[in-house]
């Protein structure tokens, strides 16, 4: 659907992304690091940071409160932790990464495991916070409102992107429009990571419920925002689907095609209802428990 210049958006200049990747064994290590490691092919434009709370009973012993590669020889942590620290940079230098690319952080649990993430996304202004599958407790908490209202509408500033089982064949991104004014922030999000890897394309989804949405204007808007990342006609493509089941039509549409990732906002958090119901219907958390190949990002 090819869309005419739109001066509200001028392509951007070279962009320089950061993620921070959260570690917590050698299993989510393997899952969140090796998606990043295999969806980018211009890992010089990436900036990495792994995070590691220190359990509770790490956090007794006479370690700093933060510590850094710039503060401590990595010898003063566990074993066990820096043994996760270079399983990780290891996964990530076979793919091209160099070693300036990857900061190590180790803190000790402050608020608490998730907080001190969130804490940690929104302080080091990170384009998006990685889990593997261990971060499925976070997604529920996410969906579910148990971390509260307030910490998550003010505090989590960055995308999430949860990694169960990602497989390394799959590329390209399918971000799910339902018309609210949140698709553009996901395409810019999707945007913004995709500039400069040219092998990925993205497909903007909107499943039609009957609810009388201007999809040419939600696609348009959205294809506007990724064109000023320099996505081409050639990369971007759009589907409209008939259904009542979203969450099974969006879970098959990602099956069908293979993709990397699915896009979509964080729409309706608030106090009394998490934001699986106005996501996706009741059904919001089958996405995360039946993806397997597919990383979920969510931008909020």
């Amino acid at each position: 659907m090819p869309v005419p210049f739109d001066e509200r958006f001028t392509v951007k200049p070279a962009i320089k992304k950061s993620l921070l990747l959260t570690l917590r064994d050698k299993v989510s290590c393997s899952q969140g690091v090796q998606f990043v490691g295999s969806f980018f092919q211009n890992p010089s434009a990436l900036m990495t940071t792994f995070f590691y709370v220190l359990p509770q009973t790490i956090s007794k012993q006479k370690i700093s409160e933060m510590w850094g590669e710039d503060r401590s020889s990595i010898e003063a942590l566990p074993p066990e932790i820096v043994e996760v620290f270079s399983l990780c940079g290891n996964v990530l230098k076979d793919k091209g990464f160099l070693a300036s690319q990857i900061r190590k952080i180790a803190r000790k649990k402050q608020t608490g495991t998730i907080q001190d993430i969130i804490r940690e996304g929104k302080d080091g202004l990170y384009d998006a916070i990685v889990f593997g599958k261990k971060g499925s407790n976070f997604l529920e908490d996410i969906l579910y409102g148990n971390l509260g209202h307030e910490v998550l509408e003010k505090e989590l500033a960055a995308p999430v992107w949860f990694c169960r089982d990602p497989d390394a064949t799959r590329k390209n991104v399918l971000i799910c429009l339902d018309g609210s004014p949140l698709g553009e922030r996901v395409a810019d999000h999707v945007g913004y990571i995709l500039h400069g890897e040219t092998h990925h394309s993205v497909t903007l989804l909107h499943i039609d419920k009957g609810q009388g949405v201007n999809q040419e204007k939600a696609f348009h808007d959205a294809i506007v925002v990724l064109k000023s990342y320099g996505l081409t006609d050639e990369r971007i493509h759009t589907s409209t689907v008939k259904a009542l089941r979203v969450t099974n039509t969006l879970l098959e549409s990602a099956e069908q095609g293979k993709f990397a990732a699915i896009a979509i906002g964080s729409v309706g958090r608030t106090a009394s209802m998490g934001i699986c119901q106005r996501i996706v219907g009741a059904k919001c958390k089958n996405i995360f428990n039946e993806i397997e190949k597919t990383a979920l990002w969510i931008v909020p």
